[in-house]
């Protein structure tokens, strides 16, 4: 298993879990339960680990999520910044 990238949050891990999950990719997210019952205790965050083989595409999934993201941004306030 590796560690593909640490949620700050648990809204986070699950929006990252099921990005993964819709293209396939099983997913585990070994401190999910405690970040739910103890917070005290997770520590610096939530894993998301998947299986070695599937660390490529995994990473590919995320850095493409977060290039649509960031242009989805700049395009709002671009058009904000024209309509104001």
């Amino acid at each position: 298993m590796t560690t593909v990238i640490t949620c700050s949050n648990p809204a986070e891990a699950m929006l990252v879990k099921s990005l993964l999950e819709a293209n396939n990719i099983p997913v585990y997210a070994p401190d999910e339960l405690t970040s739910q019952s103890a917070p005290d205790f997770s520590g610096s965050g939530l894993r998301i680990q998947v299986e070695d083989e599937n660390v490529a595409a995994a990473k590919r999934i995320l850095e493409e999520a977060e290039d649509g993201s960031a242009a989805a941004e700049a395009e709002e306030a671009t058009g904000e910044a024209s309509a104001g």
